[in-house]
C-alpha cells in the first residue's frame, strides 16, 4: 500500500514538473525607473502570488525585468501585479538590442529577435548576403535555420 502512495506522489510531482517545464521563455518588461531591491522583492512576491513557480530576474541596470510564469497568466495580470507592487513599466515589449554585446566583426551574422519578424528576417538576410560577399570561404545560409526547417 505504501509503495502505491509513493508511486502516486512521484507521478504527481513529475507531472507538475513536466507542466512547468513547458513554460515559455518568459516575458520582458522595462521599468520606467531602475528598481531597487525592495521593489524587486515586491515584484517577485506579486509574481509568486500569480504563479507559485514564477521566476523573476533583472538586467544589470535593474531596468529590464524578465518574468517567467505559467502561460495561463496574461500580460494584463502581470502588468497589474507590477503596478500593485508600485513598479511602473513601459507599454509594449522592450528593445533588448542595447543589452547585447557589441558584434564581433569576425563572427558570422546572427538572427536577432526583436519582435518584428519581417524586419528581423530582412536584417538577417542583408547581413548574411554582405557576409557571404566578404567571406566566400565561410559562407552562411541566407535563410535562418528556423525558416529552413519549415
Amino acid at each position: 500500500m505504501m509503495r502505491y502512495r509513493t508511486l502516486f506522489g512521484l507521478a504527481l510531482l513529475l507531472g507538475t514538473l513536466h507542466i512547468h517545464a513547458q513554460n515559455a521563455d518568459g516575458r520582458y518588461y522595462k521599468a520606467t525607473a531602475p528598481l531597487d531591491l525592495v521593489s524587486l522583492k515586491m515584484v517577485t512576491q506579486a509574481m509568486v502570488d500569480l504563479d507559485p513557480y514564477a521566476q523573476v530576474t533583472h538586467s544589470d541596470d535593474m531596468r529590464i525585468v524578465h518574468v517567467r510564469v505559467h502561460p495561463s497568466v496574461t500580460d494584463a495580470e502581470i502588468r497589474n501585479a507590477m503596478a500593485g507592487a508600485r513598479v511602473a513599466v513601459e507599454a509594449g515589449v522592450p528593445d533588448l538590442r542595447a543589452y547585447l554585446p557589441p558584434p564581433d566583426p569576425d563572427a558570422p551574422p546572427a538572427y536577432v529577435v526583436t519582435g518584428d519578424d519581417a524586419g528581423d528576417l530582412q536584417r538577417y538576410r542583408a547581413a548574411a548576403e554582405a557576409w557571404n560577399r566578404q567571406h566566400p570561404e565561410r559562407a552562411v545560409a541566407v535563410e535562418p535555420a528556423h525558416i529552413q526547417q519549415r
